[in-house]
């Protein structure tokens, strides 16, 4: 019998005309991809650009639009605000309304040190299914360079992906350690650039949606 009115494959989860399951988010789960956003909220951060905005509120602005399309690329989202330790934490979630609301709260705090924020990832994105990603921004160096390439590693043998993104040529080198992918396009060589360059980092989650259903 020919089938040729099949116009394409279909390989996603099918949708049907039956109500809904009660099974339905566990086969869902594997096309849901999630995504910790991490924004550096260490001293340097208060610096203000010609404009007369710091590159806190710069940042919050990138990571405002970063969520919004990441959100509609089929991704859950939660945040990190990093110094030398986890200043704040939002996990993975469908609704971004608290991850908007953390980051309407963000303030400048401490010194520099990724790795915690790298374990946190870790803790939060390892055990999941699907494509998980963190997306890490910050404006200088990243702390003791050895426990933040151990904890990078880690997450990318458990299969997460790092995306990074720093302000200036020195800042991306530094993240470029702990990157797994896009580390070309790391640099965001003025403080003007903050929120679009933070901003481009959902350009690697749109990339493997179309690429994979997970």
């Amino acid at each position: 019998m020919s089938t040729d009115w099949i116009k394409r494959p279909y390989d996603a989860v099918g949708v049907t005309q039956m109500p809904p399951g009660p099974y339905l988010p566990l086969l869902q789960e594997p096309y849901v991809g999630k995504v910790l956003l991490c924004i550096d909220v260490s001293g340097s951060m208060s610096a203000r650009d010609k404009g007369g905005r710091t590159r806190l509120q710069r940042a919050v602005a990138g990571a405002e639009q970063f969520v919004d399309e990441a959100v509609r690329a089929n991704y859950r989202v939660g945040l990190i605000l990093w110094d030398h330790g986890v200043s704040a934490y939002e996990p993975v979630a469908e609704d971004p309304r608290e991850v908007r609301r953390m980051l309407g709260k963000a303030r400048i705090a401490g010194g520099t040190n990724v790795t915690p924020a790298l374990k946190t990832g870790i803790r939060e994105l390892g055990a999941l299914t699907g494509d998980r990603v963190m997306a890490i921004f910050g404006d200088g160096d990243i702390g003791p360079v050895k426990p933040a390439v151990r904890a990078a590693r880690e997450a990318a043998a458990l299969g997460i992906r790092i995306v990074v993104r720093g302000l200036g040529q020195e800042a991306a080198d530094a993240l470029r350690r702990i990157a797994t992918e896009d580390a070309d396009h790391a640099a965001i060589p003025t403080a003007a650039g903050i929120e679009s360059g933070i901003a481009s980092m959902v350009t690697s989650l749109t990339a493997r949606t179309r690429d994979s259903p997970a």
